[in-house]
C-alpha cells in the first residue's frame, strides 16, 4: 500500500550541499541541470517527480511542498529515513570503513531485516562505495554490484544529508507506481 509521510519545515537554505543529491545513479539527471533548469516554469501548483531515483532535479529545484515517489523501496525508505532521522542515518554510517570486507559483509545483509535507518545507510553507504554507484539487483531482489575499489570515497556528506532532511521533511514522499502516483495526486497546474 501507498504511505504518505509530509511535514512542515522552516524555509530551506540555499547552500551548494542543499542541491546535492545524496546518491550518485545511473541515468542521473545532475550533468543535465544546466539544460533542464531553464526550461522549468517561473510558477507552477506543486513540483511532482513521479521518478525520483537520485533525485538531482528534485534537489536542485528544492520545492516548498513537493510530491516525490519511486517504485524501488529501498530508495523511498532512504528519503523517508532521511526525512526522520537524519542523526540516525549519519550515525550508522559512521560504523562503517570502506573496505572490501565491510562492503560485502553490508552488502550480504537482507535489508528487509534492519530497522530503517539501518537500511537506509546500507543503501547510502553501498551507492558511494561500490562499482560506479550502480543500483543492481538479482532476480531474488538482493543487491549484487560488486566493490568499486575508491580510495576515499565520501561516503559521509553531512552537509548533504542535514539539507537533504529539511527539504525531505516539508515534502510528501510516495511509493508507488507512476501512474498511481499521478492519477492520485496531479493536478491542473502542476509540474511533473
Amino acid at each position: 500500500g501507498k504511505v504518505f509521510m509530509h511535514v512542515n519545515a522552516a524555509p530551506l537554505p540555499s547552500d551548494a550541499a542543499s542541491g546535492r543529491p545524496l546518491l550518485k545513479w545511473a541515468g542521473g539527471k545532475t550533468q543535465l541541470l544546466g539544460e533542464i533548469l531553464p526550461k522549468i516554469p517561473k510558477k507552477y501548483g506543486r513540483f511532482i517527480e513521479p521518478f525520483l531515483g537520485g533525485g538531482a532535479v528534485f534537489f536542485a529545484v528544492r520545492p516548498e511542498n513537493g510530491i516525490i515517489a519511486d517504485s524501488n523501496p529501498e530508495l523511498v525508505n532512504l528519503y523517508r529515513s532521511v526525512a526522520t532521522d537524519v542523526n540516525g542515518v549519519i550515525t550508522q554510517l559512521r560504523s562503517y570503513e570502506n573496505t572490501e570486507e565491510v562492503f560485502y559483509a553490508v552488502r550480504s545483509l537482507d535489508r528487509t531485516k534492519l530497522s530503517n535507518i539501518e537500511a537506509a545507510a546500507r543503501t547510502i553507504f553501498l551507492n558511494r562505495t561500490c562499482f560506479n554507484g550502480l543500483y543492481r539487483v538479482n532476480k531474488s531482489g538482493q543487491f549484487n554490484v560488486p566493490f568499486g575499489r575508491y580510495k576515499n570515497p565520501k561516503i559521509i556528506d553531512e552537509d548533504a544529508l542535514r539539507a537533504a532532511s529539511l527539504l525531505l521533511g516539508r515534502t510528501t514522499i510516495i511509493c508507488g507506481d507512476y501512474k498511481t502516483v499521478l492519477k492520485e495526486n496531479a493536478q491542473a497546474g502542476d509540474f511533473i
